[in-house]
């Protein structure tokens, strides 16, 4: 006889089981559940591939939030062909991370629109950056740029908080690489080259050969020259002649020669000459009457 199954534990596994469950979704479960969020909307010209909903929205490097959606229209004039993204930014991580610098992101009031409005004048944009160049991966990276272009908005009614974006410098490269007119770029280098082998070609090398050929033979000419041998030569007895008259005055004007000599002894009697002058005119100046009256000779004792 098989037993009556007891519907009441089945009931009670039933209800515990989805109680467990529940508890778990509320434990493991993103913070999301707790912490309030806004959204604000962003507006790329490029390419949305690598970009997915959930994807990390960081400010200076710092995860505030995460990609929503990922649109392709939204609330955007027809011939506008840029791609919207929403982005849900965490109150809770933005109050922990960035503290006053969370109304320039998605606050409402006045005061904190007239900040926002003028953080995007100083350059506040959004851009895609890349986690990994091997995956291809993106994310949404909110910060400064005071190099920024010119902020453009899209919505054309205000549902969301919109920051202006910029390209990526990556993206900025790959454009300026696709502008590039390849073909232009190519065929102005091969009218370049082909007008410099007609400038060398027009140059005539064996003429400038049989110029430089003719100017060093001259050269070798004028120096192989018998007159200028010749004159060279005779130029150097009269050079020695000066060498010898310079050695000879150098020998008279030795401190030790009789010339030197000489000249000392006449400076010295000259010296001495001087002194009896002056001694003269000394003793004249005191006995004017000297010269008429003579030098008076003592007196004989009687």
């Amino acid at each position: 006889m098989s037993k009556k199954i007891n519907t009441t534990s089945i009931g009670l596994f039933i209800v515990t089981g989805v109680a467990l469950g529940v508890t778990g979704l509320l434990l493991f479960s993103s913070s999301k559940m707790f912490s309030k969020s806004h959204n604000i909307i962003v507006y790329f010209n490029e390419s949305l591939n690598g970009l997915n909903e959930g994807a990390p929205v960081k400010y200076r490097g710092v995860t505030v939030g995460s990609v929503k959606r990922v649109m392709v229209r939204y609330n955007q004039a027809a011939n506008d062909l840029a791609m919207p993204v929403i982005l849900e930014i965490d109150d809770k991580l933005v109050n922990q991370r960035l503290a006053d610098a969370a109304g320039e992101l998605f606050y409402t009031s006045s005061t904190e629109a007239q900040v926002r409005e003028a953080r995007i004048k100083a350059g506040l944009r959004a851009s895609l950056q890349t986690e990994s160049l091997v995956t291809g991966v993106l994310y949404v990276d909110i910060q400064t740029d005071p190099h920024a272009p010119p902020p453009v908005l899209h919505q054309l009614e205000p549902i969301y908080i919109e920051l202006p974006t910029e390209p990526t410098k990556v993206q900025q490269l790959f454009n300026n690489l696709a502008s590039l007119d390849i073909k232009s770029l190519q065929t102005n280098l091969d009218n370049l080259i082909t007008r410099l082998d007609a400038t060398v070609g027009e140059l005539k090398m064996a003429d400038i050969n049989t110029g430089i050929t003719n100017l060093l033979t001259s050269v070798n000419e004028l120096v192989s020259n018998p007159d200028l041998t010749n004159a060279l030569a005779a130029l150097r007895p009269t050079l020695d002649e000066y060498r010898g008259a310079g050695q000879n005055l150098r020998s008279v004007l030795a401190p030790d020669s009789p010339v030197i000599n000489g000249v000392d002894l006449t400076l010295e009697q000259l010296a001495g000459a001087s002194q009896s002058v002056a001694a003269l005119a000394e003793f004249l100046k005191q006995h004017p009457n000297a010269l008429i009256t003579g030098r008076e000779l003592p007196k004989s004792k009687p």
